[in-house]
């Protein structure tokens, strides 16, 4: 084989080795800078948000107060895939990056820590805060893993008829463990509600 076929040959192979790894964008993962807004008492809480909700892939889902719930989110790479109820039907949208400061200020205020505890092999911070995302408020408690800086759970508290969900209170459960994270399958991907 000569040198030019056995270079194009190497090269096609890096090429479809790192296509699956292109595919899947790590975002922002690890980003440790304060966005210029951010209140300083929320620094450890916005750091955990930031490597949370900006990570390759992980998944939320919401509860409300009477444990029901009210939708999945699965984040994966440039793709988020939604849903609203247990089995309900999967929407696909683009996904774009959240981020601690929006054009109405900074989204976590008033971070206090409650306490430090252990959960399993995790270091647990649990902070609570003030929360906002134009044009809702609620006050949220943070249970952050100290060991790896991801978010775990929040439970958000909103002002009666003040919030978007059916309750006043909501419950966020994070997924971080990349390999439980899937895609969806066997589905009805509906792309009606291309944002």
């Amino acid at each position: 084989m000569s040198l030019r076929r056995l270079s194009f040959v190497c090269f096609a192979l890096l090429f479809v080795i790192s296509t699956p790894a292109a595919a899947e964008d790590r975002r922002s993962f690890g980003v440790n800078e304060p966005l210029p807004g951010e209140d300083p008492t929320c620094g450890e809480a916005n750091r955990a948000f930031e490597n949370t909700y900006n990570s390759g892939r992980y998944s939320s889902r919401i509860y409300l107060a009477d444990g029901s719930l009210f939708a999945e989110h699965r984040f994966n790479g440039k793709t988020l895939y939604e849903r609203k109820e247990e089995g309900g039907i999967w929407s696909l949208f683009t996904r774009f990056p959240s981020e601690t400061v929006t054009d109405a200020g900074p989204v976590l205020t008033d971070c206090k820590l409650i306490s430090y505890e252990k959960n399993d092999n995790t270091n647990v911070g649990i902070f609570s805060a003030r929360w906002h995302r134009d044009p809702y408020y609620a006050s949220v408690k943070i249970w952050l893993s100290t060991t790896d800086r991801l978010v775990l759970k929040t439970e958000r508290l909103f002002a009666a008829g003040a919030g978007p969900f059916p309750t006043q209170t909501a419950v966020d459960v994070f997924e971080t463990d990349r390999d439980k994270v899937v895609v969806p399958s066997g589905f009805l991907i509906d792309h009606s509600w291309i944002r």
